[in-house]
């Protein structure tokens, strides 16, 4: 069973989406991770600011001092409070006065240690109100000629949800974008995959490269074969040449004749019986090899073909043909008399391909690893001629069968069905 593949369109839609995608979650991990870093830094920096302005109103310094009631700040801190989206501001005194935006008043913090002793102005992250926050601190001094006292402290709170929250709205805006970007690379890459499929009429890669393995393999062939008929057909003008210098005409024009014969014979059948370019092409180069081998090789009368089935590849036929009489050829090579015969019909609703040899023959509990992938009796490195017999008859849903060839050799015998598509047995 092949293994299948991915299509070009596949390949391309998934890199390019996948290369987009991780582009643009990395870029939008960084912008988070920056927006968050930037956030986080004003948010300290208008805590801090916040705190100071609120320490330094007089109103502040009175209601510490009992000079100011809670009516007359309170609005004041809330304005604020709406003014930069904090989550509370929180006024305390050493004399345990609080007022506060929150819900519940907090008194004097140990985080306002450092604001109360030494009068500093800092930021602190810890639990708030409403979990972990950011809570600017500035002292409130209350000015006592001749000496100035910390009476209090003002705490401006921001929460850390509310800076996430705003944070991941501005993100939005940005993945919003880059799912524009991602729409618009993946249209992009379904255009090239289309361009490109385009300029090589819709084959895939890997159906162009099996194309031009079977073109390199067949020329190849038809090489070898083209290589066979030549030095045949010297052998021959050589054989003729020396019947006409040595003065024997008349077995020089026998020759010819049986020739002749015997070429006109096989010649009909190739090209008037079998209406196929390519097996008329490897019938020719085998009938010249076998002459070279000095080896009887004949094509049945009975050979016929009018049309090649639908479902069967011309390539993979040619090479099931090649292999089986190539194989043949080897079988024969010690024998005296050696003999190859071939017959294909299509006479019947199959399609039957049949190779005869008079070689030493298989023995029978050899005969099902004959097919195996590198099995052969010629060395290592073999063995792959009848495995890909096999592939083949299996892709054309045909048998196999191999018996015994009286009194010696052995038969090949295919049998392709012409509209079914089963899997190939072999017998």
């Amino acid at each position: 069973m092949n293994k299948k593949t991915m299509t070009l369109r596949t390949k391309i839609f998934t890199l390019v989406f996948i290369l987009l995608f991780l582009i643009i979650a990395g870029m939008s991990i960084v912008f988070y991770t920056i927006q968050v870093r930037e956030t986080s830094e004003q948010v300290h920096q208008l805590s801090l600011q916040t705190a100071q302005t609120l320490s330094f109103m007089p109103e502040t310094i009175d209601f510490l001092n009992g000079d100011a009631s809670v009516e007359s700040l309170l609005p004041t801190m809330n304005n604020i409070q709406e003014r930069t989206d904090a989550q509370s501001i929180t006024i305390a005194g050493r004399n345990g006065a609080v007022l506060t935006t929150h819900e519940s008043g907090a008194a004097l913090q140990e985080s306002d240690s450092r604001s109360l002793i030494y009068g500093g102005t800092y930021t602190v992250e810890e639990k708030g109100t409403d979990g972990q926050a950011i809570i600017g601190k500035a002292p409130i001094m209350y000015m006592a000629a001749p000496y100035t006292e910390v009476i209090g402290t003002v705490s401006v709170e921001f929460s850390k949800k509310s800076i996430s929250a705003q944070t991941a709205a501005q993100t939005g805006d940005i993945l919003l974008a880059a799912a524009f970007a991602l729409a618009a690379g993946v249209i992009g890459g379904l255009w090239l995959t289309k361009s490109i499929l385009a300029d090589t009429l819709g084959f895939e890669p890997v159906k162009i490269a099996a194309m031009y393995s079977k073109t390199i393999e067949e020329m190849r062939l038809y090489a070898d074969e083209l290589r066979a008929q030549t030095h045949e057909f010297m052998n021959k003008l050589y054989v003729l040449s020396g019947l006409l210098q040595l003065g024997r005409h008349e077995a020089a024009l026998d020759f010819i004749q049986k020739e002749a014969d015997s070429v006109t014979m096989q010649h009909h059948i190739v090209f008037k019986q079998i209406q196929d370019d390519l097996i008329q092409a490897v019938l020719l180069g085998k009938t010249a090899k076998a002459s070279e081998r000095k080896l009887s090789f004949s094509i049945e009368q009975e050979s016929t073909l009018s049309k090649m089935p639908d479902h069967v590849d011309g390539h993979a036929l040619l090479t099931v043909i090649s292999n089986l009489i190539d194989n043949a050829f080897e079988a024969v090579k010690h024998v005296e008399q050696p003999r190859v015969s071939f017959l294909m019909t299509d006479a019947s609703p199959t399609l039957i391909i049949e190779v005869t040899d008079n070689g030493p023959g298989i023995p029978k509990e050899t005969i099902q690893t004959l097919f195996e992938k590198g099995w052969s009796t010629k060395g290592t490195g073999r063995g792959y001629g009848l495995f890909n017999v096999k592939e083949a008859v299996e892709s054309f849903g045909g048998m196999i069968d191999v018996q015994p060839n009286e009194p010696a050799g052995t038969i090949f015998t295919i049998y392709i069905p012409k509209q079914t598509d089963k899997g190939a047995r072999f017998v």
